[in-house]
């Protein structure tokens, strides 16, 4: 297992969210995803793709003899300290394929990321909702996550996520698990009774949960999200679209974000902020 632990140490090192082993009529097609977009590794042949597969799986305690059904895990290897969230899945031929997830964790303010946190941070002030949106990997959790850290000094943190991705101390985590009836919504619902000052919510992507979000979010609470729309300026149609009245979104919103990952000089968020009069009708 040396070339794969080389190949996670690559992605380690050029702080990939993903790496992905995609069966192709080659072989087992090695794939990682970066700020930068998708990179082709390296393709190995099925066998030894699939030997590979099953070793993860060995070390992330799943079901190895499974090859057809979706499987979640978790593993930290030895000789790598970047925690693994794997995911695996039949093609529609029938071979496996397997997402391995890197748990990199907060990074610590910089040059680049710094400005938009403290603007963040200066909306956060208002509470409300405020939501980011923006595409897979553009960094929209881990900004969420370093305004949260900063505002954990003083304040209860609580999180709800589908999974947990980054563990942070500092926070109160809640992890969704559908075969306990723990949703979104249901560990919203739960969340407030322990009256958090800031509620971290991992995606809106439902009614109850946009619902939900919204009546915390006029009841006194920061709430801190992201949400699937276009831009910024959209994010409350795609609230009502889930089904909130007009007059909660107008309420609850503070300000929506449009997220994108800039690559020179160095790796770093842009935000395209909207900013809403609370109470105006949308």
């Amino acid at each position: 297992m040396d070339l794969l632990m080389a190949l996670l140490r690559q992605a380690v090192a050029a702080w990939a969210s993903d790496l992905y082993l995609l069966p192709k009529p080659s072989g087992y097609e090695v794939i990682m995803r970066t700020s930068a977009g998708l990179e082709v590794l390296r393709t190995v042949p099925q066998a030894e793709g699939q030997r590979w597969l099953n070793f993860l799986k060995y070390q992330a305690g799943m079901n190895v003899s499974e090859h057809r059904r979706v499987q979640l895990g978790a593993v930290v290897l030895e000789g790598l300290a970047t925690p693994l969230r794997l995911s695996t899945v039949a093609d529609h031929a029938g071979l496996e394929t397997l997402v391995v997830r890197f748990l990199h964790g907060v990074p610590p303010l910089d040059a680049g990321s710094r400005p938009v946190v403290e603007r963040l941070l200066g909306l956060a002030s208002r509470r409300g909702l405020i939501a980011l949106s923006g595409p897979t990997g553009s960094g929209k959790t881990t900004l969420l996550y370093q305004v949260a850290r900063e505002l954990s000094a003083t304040q209860m943190v609580m999180t709800i996520e589908d999974p947990v991705e980054i563990v942070e101390p500092q926070f109160l985590q809640l992890q969704v698990n559908p075969e306990a009836e723990m949703s979104y919504a249901a560990l919203l619902k739960a969340a407030l009774r322990h009256r958090p000052d800031v509620l971290l919510i991992g995606e809106v992507r439902d009614f109850e949960t946009a619902q939900q979000a919204c009546e915390a979010a006029i009841s006194g609470h920061l709430v801190l999200t992201t949400v699937h729309a276009r831009t910024a300026d959209l994010v409350p149609l795609r609230l009502q679209a889930l089904g909130v009245a007009p007059s909660l979104v107008a309420a609850a919103l503070t300000a929506a974000g449009a997220v994108r990952l800039v690559q020179a000089p160095a790796p770093h968020p842009v935000v395209t902020i909207a900013v809403f009069d609370r109470g105006a009708a949308s």
